[in-house]
């Protein structure tokens, strides 16, 4: 990766680091975020070093030169990071290594081309964008003309049918809606979003359990955007827990070490 340094400004991969301004800028949009000192410099780190881990005691001896802090304070920093990124769009750009630290892999500083610019800079002759309004504003005027016929028509033909509606399809309206809500009735408690270590999870509101909260953090990769953890019974701590990896649901539950209801 060849970095281009201009003043107090670094390059790496598709970011621009000013580290005046503490900005952490995507260069393909213009996108960015504001972070601390510090922050700005576990991501200039971290990003120098991609595809390789960073422990957490270089970290913290690089990134709070002459100040004495705890690992409380670099977890706080990842967070920070973290909920930054996932503002712009950016959901996995830093990965937790379970006991080590932490890494960004080649691959997120790579310009996949799924943040384009917000704008196309086309220019066109000013007597053809004319000419092109003209003829959109005559196809908008005949089309509510006969949009106008169309709804008239609809109105003569639907108003008999109205009277034609029977219990049955009342019935059956009810009842799709209430199987609609049956099986999604597991999903209406995702009503919160939490995060363990600056990952987010979305959860039903309830403290999570520690097993849960590790194998979260021990089955954490870089190709995992969100993940849902959900209790499968009140009566004891047995829960299911998913995550969206490449647009895929992907079940996790397996790796949690809890408590298994027993069935009566």
């Amino acid at each position: 990766m060849n970095d281009e340094v201009n003043g107090c400004c670094k390059r790496l991969g598709r970011f621009d680091v000013d580290f005046a301004r503490r900005t952490i800028t995507r260069i393909s949009d213009g996108a960015f975020i504001k972070a601390s000192r510090s922050e700005t410099l576990i991501f200039t780190l971290l990003a120098e070093s991609a595809d390789n881990t960073i422990y957490r005691e270089v970290l913290l001896a690089e990134c709070w030169q002459g100040k004495v802090v705890t690992n409380n304070s670099l977890t706080v920093a990842i967070k920070n990071l973290r909920t930054a990124f996932t503002k712009i769009g950016e959901y996995k750009i830093i990965t937790t290594e379970p006991k080590l630290g932490y890494c960004i892999r080649q691959t997120a500083l790579i310009d996949d081309g799924s943040h384009p610019p917000k704008y196309n800079a086309v220019k066109s002759d000013d007597k053809s964008i004319h000419l092109k309004d003209e003829i959109q504003s005559i196809a908008n005027i005949e089309e509510k003309e006969d949009f106008t016929h169309q709804e008239l028509d609809d109105t003569t033909i639907k108003s008999p049918r109205v009277r034609n509606i029977k219990l049955f399809d009342i019935i059956v309206v009810l009842a799709f809606f209430f199987t609609t809500l049956i099986v999604c009735y597991r999903f209406l408690f995702f009503v919160n979003t939490t995060s363990v270590e600056g990952l987010p999870v979305i959860y039903n509101g309830v403290d999570l359990p520690k097993p849960v909260q590790n194998a979260i953090l021990q089955n954490d990769n870089s190709s995992i955007s969100q993940w849902y953890a959900f209790p499968m019974n009140k009566r004891c701590n047995y829960y299911q827990l998913f995550s969206i990896s490449n647009g895929h649901f992907v079940d996790y539950s397996s790796t949690v070490k809890q408590e298994i209801c027993s069935v009566k």
